[in-house]
């Protein structure tokens, strides 16, 4: 991850870069984009940026931040790419005024995509289009005259290459047609359409390719049909088809299966292009009029269709994104079980387990075979876990039992030998469904070679890690390749370099926000905090086995690799709880020349080290300890400056952490539920589609968005022109991405829910009420 200064070069796009980031970010001012890409240009990451300089962007979520940052960075890769093109292009013409023109039109591309297509005029072997053979026929100047109301005679313009009138006016058709185009009030228009932002009326349809046409009959394509149901033939306004819609097309399109595209009515661009009543020539306006809507039908609306679709895929995208975002930030939140001891349970033909101290730590693994007829593990496996049960010295136990494959039938032989006591009396068993996702893929990584060595099976390895994920959620979590977490939406159809970079990015930023115990995170942890890498992570973590526990945030400058930069960066989201030297005696307490043993309260809080100066005084004036603020108590704070505020805040934000799983001692089959009964249930994971949750059987039940949404998925419009388009664009709300999560449960949460259907092995829900947060650590016994 680098976060080194960015270096732009000479910047000659004709649009400033603010508003590149303006566009895309409305609620910046010009002045707080500046700001904004200012600390891009320093090196400075989201996180840091979102919590610690609010002067700046003026209270922007971490989502905008990082999207103001992307568009930053599309920036200036499109101003580095038009001037290679420029070089690369005009290098290649004699003409000055053609250079000229060409440069202008490269300096006026807002995208990569506008770069592209006026490259590809030039690229060598091109196929020319009909307006560029025109121009090197030399009709450019023509053309411009017919556009500024002048009378052109065609038969003046016959040569060798155009023999007839006729010739004449196809090539200058082309042409005008090109330029008409090409105008910037065109293009002005063309962006607001592409961005749903009028009344166009514009619908997307699909269909099965013609190579699963050709199969239709075989069982893989009805396995394929099945899977794309719901998006096969689909016929939906643009303004209105939803993200999740957009991202099983585009998956559908890349596996071969799905066709889609936008399709424009042409009527409604006619009545808004800027040339409807455009003045020219009396002895033109016919050949005009040609060229008008051969511009329209030719070049407009096929580049409109192209736009609004790529449009669509793009925001899907993000909208992808986001959804994982929250997941993430929800699933890190997660409290861990600290006081029992856990055996973690890999479900399968043959059973991978492992059994773990409180802190992780792993005391033993095996493996066993599981007998599907009864269900139940064998003779081996149920000998191993009774041991197992003996070795915790009277503390109670944990079973983590993977959701994957047979996890139903892993949980129903636990559940048993629950109730036939088979596990010590004197301790209390019970188990808890784990998500398992990447669990595998983690188990053949180097990092978990170097932890556990060549020689242990990889298939235990992914039964402790469905251990400690119950310990300690987010240590384990930030381990797996964010793609594999099987949280969010659509994922996996996104391109993988750019879904790999992006999720990082949200991990990262959501660890730092959450913020570790700079004496207990591990090394994978470490690397995931803004400001530092795995190189930084490491000698970390080297100093502490070398040196004993920091004593403060400010010992952190003695890290190799911890420069200004990266302890400005990292500091703030990296705490330090009060050393054990300071309940000694005075003359056996460890003396820096900072204080006693360097540390302050304030290394608890989340106030950077920047601000203790002013926080101090604050304190002070309060006539208050760190303690009494943060501990949240009833205290009301009058005539503070705006940065007192802060600070205020700073001293008393504190994660929000949801309660560990559901704990049971029984487990109900699938085929004996029943509509209308009640469960109590954990949400695993939220979309724009719907809210999985776990119900304790071997399949999550689905709520439907609707439960949630029903007034906002499907806006009506008061639009006089287009009933079908609404007054915004309610595809992404891009005023305030959380908008769209108002009363919709997250990844963690226990909500009560009734069955409303079931059909084969699918589980509809409907919510009892809203969701509340449980207090409690857990819950024991039968669902």
């Amino acid at each position: 991850m680098k976060r080194a200064a960015l270096i732009e070069k000479e910047w000659i796009l004709h649009k400033p870069i603010e508003d590149f980031v303006l566009k895309e970010v409305r609620e910046l001012t010009f002045n707080r984009a500046r700001g904004l890409i200012a600390l891009f240009k320093e090196g400075c990451e989201t996180a840091y940026i979102a919590r610690y300089r609010e002067d700046v962007h003026g209270g922007l979520s971490p989502e905008k931040i990082r999207k103001a940052k992307d568009t930053y960075l599309a920036a200036v890769h499109l101003n580095s790419k038009v001037a290679s093109s420029i070089t690369t292009i005009t290098g290649k013409l004699t003409g000055l005024d053609e250079k000229r023109a060409v440069t202008e039109r490269l300096k006026g591309c807002d995208d990569m995509e506008e770069v592209s297509d006026i490259t590809k005029e030039f690229a060598p072997g091109s196929r020319k289009t009909k307006a560029n053979i025109a121009r090197g026929l030399g009709l450019e100047g023509p053309a411009l005259k017919v556009l500024n109301g002048e009378f052109v005679d065609f038969c003046s313009l016959i040569t060798r290459e155009m023999k007839t009138v006729r010739d004449v006016e196809e090539n200058m058709k082309a042409l005008v047609a090109d330029l008409i185009n090409k105008d910037e009030e065109v293009r002005k228009i063309a962006l607001k359409i592409v961005k749903l932002q009028t009344n166009v009326r514009m619908t997307v349809t699909s269909k099965l390719t013609r190579e699963v046409e050709k199969k239709i009959e075989t069982e893989a394509v009805k396995k394929v049909r099945e899977r794309y149901r719901e998006v096969i033939g689909l016929t939906r306004t643009a303004y209105h088809i939803m993200s999740h819609t957009v991202s099983a097309l585009n998956r559908g399109s890349e596996e071969g299966v799905i066709a889609w595209k936008v399709e424009l009515n042409p009527s409604d661009v006619t009545k808004m292009h800027p040339f409807q009543k455009k003045t020219v020539h009396r002895n033109m306006q016919n050949f005009f009029q040609s060229a008008y809507f051969y511009s329209i039908n030719t070049y407009t609306v096929p580049m409109l269709e192209r736009g609004v679709k790529r449009f669509l895929s793009k925001s899907s995208e993000e909208r992808s994104i986001t959804v994982f975002g929250r997941n993430v930030e929800q699933l890190f939140s997660q409290k861990g079980v600290h006081s029992k001891y856990v055996i973690a349970l890999d479900p399968g033909s043959i059973v991978k387990a492992a059994f773990l101290e409180p802190n992780g730590k792993v005391i033993d693994m095996d493996q066993f075979s599981f007998s599907f007829r009864a269900p139940t593990f064998d003779s081996r496996g149920i000998e191993i876990l009774k041991n197992w049960a003996k070795q915790t010295m009277g503390k109670d136990i944990v079973v983590a039992v993977g959701n994957g494959s047979n996890t139903y039938g892993t949980q129903t032989a636990v559940s048993t030998m629950i109730q036939n006591e088979a596990f010590p009396k004197e301790i209390d068993v019970c188990f808890c469904v784990v998500p398992e996702h990447g669990a595998s893929k983690y188990s053949c990584t180097d990092a978990a070679r170097e932890e556990f060595g060549e020689d242990v099976d990889i298939k235990l390895i992914s039964a402790v890690s469905i251990g400690r994920r119950l310990i300690d959620p987010m240590s384990e979590y930030v381990k797996i390749e964010p793609q594999h977490l099987g949280k969010g939406q659509y994922q996996l159809s996104i391109n993988e370099k750019s879904l790999k970079g992006k999720l990082v990015d949200v991990v990262r930023d959501r660890v730092s926000l959450i913020g570790v115990d700079l004496n207990l995170a591990s090394e994978a942890l470490l690397r995931n905090i803004c400001g530092l890498n795995s190189t930084t992570a490491a000698e970390i973590v080297k100093y502490r086995m070398q040196k004993g526990r920091f004593k403060s945030r400010a010992e952190l400058k003695k890290v190799k690799g911890i420069g200004d930069v990266s302890f400005q960066q990292c500091s703030g989201f990296l705490t330090v709880s009060r050393p054990d030297e300071l309940d000694q005696p005075a003359k056996k307490r460890f003396k820096t020349p900072d204080g006693v043993a360097g540390w302050s309260p304030l290394d608890t809080t989340t106030v950077h080290p920047d601000h203790y100066g002013i926080a101090l005084k604050l304190i002070s004036k309060l006539n208050l300890t760190v303690e009494q603020i943060v501990s949240g108590a009833d205290i009301s704070f009058t005539n503070l400056t705006p940065e007192e505020e802060e600070i205020i805040k700073l001293l008393r934000d504190k994660p929000d952490l949801k309660p560990p799983p559901v704990m049971m001692k029984k487990c109900r089959a699938l085929k004996n539920l029943r509509v209308n009964e009640v469960f109590l249930g954990t949400v695993t994971n939220t979309t724009d589609f719907g809210v999985f949750v776990d119900i304790g059987v071997e399949k999550d039940g689905l709520v439907h968005i609707s439960n949630y949404r029903k007034n906002n998925e499907q806006p009506k419009t008061k639009s006089s022109n287009n009933k079908n388009a609404p007054k915004s664009n309610t595809f992404v709300n891009k005023n305030d991405p959380e908008a769209d999560f108002k009363n919709v449960p997250s990844v963690g949460d226990q909500i009560e829910v009734i069955i409303q259907g079931i059909k084969g092995d699918r589980i509809s829900l409907v919510p009892i009420k809203e969701p509340e947060p449980q207090s409690s650590s857990f819950a024991s016994g039968s669902r």
